[in-house]
């Protein structure tokens, strides 16, 4: 069996990475937020399946967890948790246990209740955010190949600039019109993020023919630190940031961008 989104009324959007380390649960987070903050309705879901984070990076603390949904022992409506942006708004968050193994390796069963509880509680939504584990694994790459889209999120390091074609080579082999949008995090300048997109983007036209979309570039920010020390998105706590103002345009582009 393999986990299909696909009839889902909200675009679904998953953000993953070639390694890990590279901000990527920030650049969902602060999506998330600033799609909320405009109004649309937005879930989360954290499927980094053994590290998940993104409940403690909004401040949250669950009582229950994905694991318990895919078990058959609570409903995905019980698990979601509301995380308050500034304005009035909210994200609804699925958070998933950290550090069990299990939920890498889903079977059959567990895999159609993902799929039957997000229909429910994406009914309504406008956007489902996935984000997911870092690295080629089998939970990855059904996350990948269930969402309509997929941002990949690399730093200007060689070292993740290559785990990033890694990633995108395995998804083009099985989805080779799969959309991809690229987002260079951390960047010490415009022109190091520049040019980290345009090597990235020029070895998947060279070797593997296919378009890559370049959705952002988000500069080395204090005000992204800040954010996650106190527990908060940097676009609700710091919008007008350079981090901040980085994410909120590549809402807006991603927005405008119907890839699906």
């Amino acid at each position: 069996m393999t986990v299909t989104f696909s009839p889902f009324r909200a675009r679904v959007v998953a953000v993953t990475s070639g390694k890990g380390g590279v901000g990527k649960t920030n650049v969902v987070a602060g999506l998330a937020t600033a799609f909320a903050k405009v109004g649309q309705r937005v879930v989360v879901l954290d499927a980094n399946f053994g590290l998940a984070n993104l409940d403690v990076l909004l401040g949250l603390s669950p009582r229950h967890t994905l694991e318990q949904v895919l078990k058959g022992e609570k409903m995905m409506e019980e698990v979601v948790l509301e995380a308050p942006v500034a304005g009035g708004a909210s994200i609804r968050v699925i958070p998933t246990s950290s550090g069990v193994h299990e939920l890498s390796h889903l079977d059959p069963a567990s895999e159609l209740r993902l799929t039957q509880s997000l229909q429910r509680v994406c009914e309504d939504a406008d956007w489902l955010f996935i984000d997911t584990a870092a690295g080629i694994h089998d939970a990855v790459l059904k996350m990948l190949a269930a969402s309509q889209e997929v941002i990949l999120v690399s730093t200007p390091e060689p070292t993740s600039l290559l785990d990033a074609y890694a990633m995108l080579k395995v998804l083009h082999l099985r989805e080779p019109d799969k959309v991809v949008h690229v987002v260079i995090n951390n960047a010490q300048s415009r022109e190091e993020a520049t040019e980290a997109a345009e090597q990235l983007r020029a070895a998947a036209q060279h070797f593997l023919g296919k378009d890559l979309q370049v959705l952002g570039l988000v500069p080395s920010d204090r005000h992204l630190l800040q954010a996650v020390r106190q527990q908060r998105s940097v676009v609700d706590l710091y919008p007008d940031s350079p981090s901040g103002m980085a994410i909120r345009a590549m809402a807006e582009s991603l927005a405008e961008h119907v890839g699906v």
